[in-house]
């Protein structure tokens, strides 16, 4: 999403008609990535984390949330317009989309296939035990996909286990990999 935005800004440097196809090629993809990417995400994170009990009030706070950031949008973006140009205006929204990603990486654990009591042992690790998992990740990614090295070990994070009335056991933390072939979490061997 960023590098649709900087190329947009961009855009607004040329002239003529190739201004426009810039411009609106930027923006179309943008609406591209976004919709299916980090449009919905607020809505469904919130909705698939959140314990029965409170997702109504969650649910509602979330919403409240999404529509607070719109509307600061929508209000910032003239003044930036007037004070740094048009492309000013979408570059500096273009670093928000990579600090952003930063901190989502960071600090949003992830929820896929999980079930209720998977989510509560889930969000009970702590964020420098996620983010040091999501940096692990980063360097799996890179060197499984992009160097396409074969055997490279997927990184796995320590979950706590608990006993039959849902009390955490830290002693014996089991080892969870969250991979996207698999439709459930798997514990693997120590």
């Amino acid at each position: 999403m960023a590098l649709f935005q900087l190329l947009t800004g961009l855009g607004f440097l040329l002239e003529g008609r190739a201004q426009l196809a810039m411009v609106m090629t930027g923006m179309y993809l943008f609406s591209v990535a976004y919709s299916p990417g980090e449009g919905p995400v607020p809505f469904l994170y919130s909705a698939e984390s959140m314990p029965l009990y409170v997702r109504d009030v969650g649910m509602s706070m979330a919403t409240a949330l999404t529509w607070f950031f719109n509307f600061l949008l929508a209000v910032t973006f003239p003044s930036f317009q007037n004070a740094f140009g048009n492309t000013g205006a979408f570059g500096y929204y273009a670093a928000w989309c990579v600090v952003g990603w930063v901190l989502i990486l960071l600090f949003v654990p992830e929820t896929k296939d999980l079930t209720l009591e998977q989510l509560d042992a889930r969000f009970s690790i702590s964020s420098r035990s996620h983010a040091r998992y999501a940096m692990k990740q980063c360097s799996y990614f890179i060197r499984h996909y992009v160097l396409r090295r074969q055997h490279v070990k997927r990184p796995t994070i320590q979950l706590p286990q608990e006993d039959d009335y849902g009390h955490s056991n830290t002693d014996q933390p089991r080892k969870i990999s969250f991979d996207k072939d698999e439709r459930m979490p798997t514990p693997l061997s120590r």
